[in-house]
């Protein structure tokens, strides 16, 4: 019998079942739960993608009971790529350290460390696991190992003692599953062309909403946050929410300033970093007020540079929606290689639509 093949990333079912998880946080449980099971009666009963959705959802509802079996089947389905099949085992994990089943969540993710420790396996959510790990290790009193775990997760992230402190936790736990992996390092502000690219902060929300409401006929076309209403409410959590990203290293979204009179002119971000291959999205938008200045073009530039130079991207993608001509023209003077048409790639305003892709990579950086 053949296995199925995996889902698509970026396929139509994945696009509705990742809006169904951007407005999660409105929902109540039943609701959720109500919706993913709708999008995942699609799919084959037996699809590895929609089992692990169905877990994911009522995981989140409080529904650890009835999340194990569908985490379980996901992971025997043999169809979860690397990055989902460490989070199931995460979750699933975290499912039984709140069952009490404690040997089983440890073996579950002790498991696969150890898998990734093989040569030539992918990490994905390696410290995630390891984190994981420590809590059980602690449920179960355990609280040099635990302690050990963390601290091995921690070691590489510090500025100085690295060394020293991957060796104490080596004392206190007996593996710590060391992947050699350097941390990605911390941001610091990005400078192109008289612009300061930067994490935002709170005395940059009023900015930003007056940014988003003018921007409504142009920048709002592709990108929904722009428009007439736009509230502060709304800017304040996507405030919160990169700032989570960024201290988590999943995405890069970042203000453009003026150097010389700090006045907000748009934003940008490396996001959508693939687990297993080393690429990630770059994205840009410049309020209706300075457009037209180069301002996008900058921002290609400095965010290119920093994935390759800090980040070790090998691969950066601008998929640009059909029909938005300055963002088409931007990637185009920033010597970005045109790779043609991607069918039905992006969500623009509820609507699935086609997408031109272009690329950069380290021997073609957009430089000036």
């Amino acid at each position: 019998m053949t296995t199925p093949a995996p889902t698509p990333l970026h396929d139509d079912w994945t696009l509705r079942i990742d809006d169904v998880w951007r407005r999660a946080g409105d929902m109540a449980g039943d609701q959720l739960v109500a919706e993913i099971d709708a999008l995942s009666a699609e799919r084959p009963p037996d699809d590895g993608r929609a089992l692990f959705e169905r877990a994911c959802a009522r995981d989140a509802a409080g529904l650890e009971a009835a999340a194990e079996p569908l985490y379980r089947a996901a992971l025997a389905s043999g169809q979860l790529d690397p990055y989902r099949r460490t989070r199931a085992v995460i979750q699933l994990a975290s499912t039984l350290r709140w069952l009490q089943r404690l040997e089983e969540s440890e073996a579950l993710l002790v498991d696969e460390l150890s898998h990734h420790m093989q040569p030539g396996n992918d990490r994905p959510l390696h410290d995630e696991a390891r984190a994981i790990l420590a809590l059980t290790y602690a449920a179960q009193g355990r609280g040099n190992e635990a302690a050990g775990l963390a601290l091995a997760a921690l070691a590489p992230r510090l500025s100085r003692y690295n060394r020293s402190m991957l060796a104490c936790a080596k004392q206190l736990a007996t593996e710590v599953w060391d992947d050699g992996q350097p941390a990605r390092p911390a941001f610091q502000p990005l400078h192109e062309g008289g612009l300061v690219f930067r994490p935002y902060r709170p005395e940059d929300l009023p900015a930003f909403v007056q940014a988003a409401r003018e921007s409504a006929a142009t920048v709002g076309r592709w990108l929904g946050f722009a428009h007439a209403n736009y509230s502060a409410e709304e800017a304040t959590a996507w405030f919160a929410r990169t700032a989570q990203n960024l201290a988590a290293g999943t995405s890069y979204d970042l203000g453009i300033f003026e150097q010389d009179t700090g006045v907000f002119v748009g934003g940008c971000a490396l996001n959508h970093f693939n687990s297993v291959h080393p690429l990630c999205n770059l994205g840009y938008w410049v309020r209706a007020s300075r457009q037209g200045r180069g301002i996008a073009l900058a921002a290609v530039r400095a965010l290119s540079r920093f994935a390759f130079e800090q980040l070790e991207i090998q691969r950066v993608e601008i998929v640009v929606s059909i029909g938005n001509e300055a963002s088409r023209a931007v990637a185009v003077k920033a010597g970005a290689h045109y790779e043609g048409v991607l069918r039905r790639r992006v969500r623009v305003r509820g609507e699935v639509q086609d997408a031109h892709m272009y690329s950069l990579v380290p021997s073609g950086t957009a430089e000036g």
